[in-house]
Formats: C-alpha cells, sequence, structure tokens
C-alpha cells in the first residue's frame, strides 16, 4: 500500500493547528513560493505573520480568524484547504 502524506499541497493550510505546532517545538515555516508570485508569497506571508504574532502573545486565546481565511481564500487553488496527512493519525 502506498501512502502519500501530503495529497494537495497547493491548499496545504495548518493555521487550525498552529498552536499545536508551536507546542511541539516548531521554530519555522515554510512558505510555499515556487511558481508563485511575488504578490502571492506576500500575502500568504502576511497572514501567516499575523497569525504567528498572536500565537506566540496569546496562545490560549488562538483562532484562526475569518479574514485570515478570506485572504487565503484568493489564492488557494478553488478555495479550498485541507490540513492535508494532519487530519488523521499517522501510521
Amino acid at each position: 500500500d502506498t501512502y502519500y502524506a501530503v495529497e494537495e499541497p497547493t491548499s496545504l493550510n495548518t493555521l487550525e493547528i498552529l498552536p499545536k505546532l508551536v507546542q511541539l517545538g516548531a521554530r519555522a515555516v515554510k512558505i510555499e513560493g515556487r511558481q508563485r508570485s511575488p504578490a502571492y508569497v506576500a500575502q500568504v506571508t502576511r497572514v501567516w505573520r499575523d497569525a504567528i504574532d498572536l500565537c506566540t502573545s496569546e496562545r490560549q486565546r488562538y483562532s484562526v480568524r475569518p479574514a485570515w481565511m478570506a485572504e487565503l481564500d484568493k489564492v488557494a487553488e478553488g478555495q479550498q484547504h485541507t490540513l492535508g496527512a494532519y487530519h488523521r493519525p499517522w501510521k
């Protein structure tokens, strides 16, 4: 059986689990910019900067803001997001 950990990289969005990633020790986030416009990278980076700042300053009150999702919807394939492999147990 073949298992694909990341099935939809164009719409992978882990904002929902950002506090857990920070808790587990994540210290960096890769913003996929290859074959993307500078405007795309700037827009996604702005959202993530806001999310990371909120998460690190007020982790207990952190939640994904609708405005963030609206900004990411503008650049997501089909305006759909997924947690990819993060939504199911690891094998």
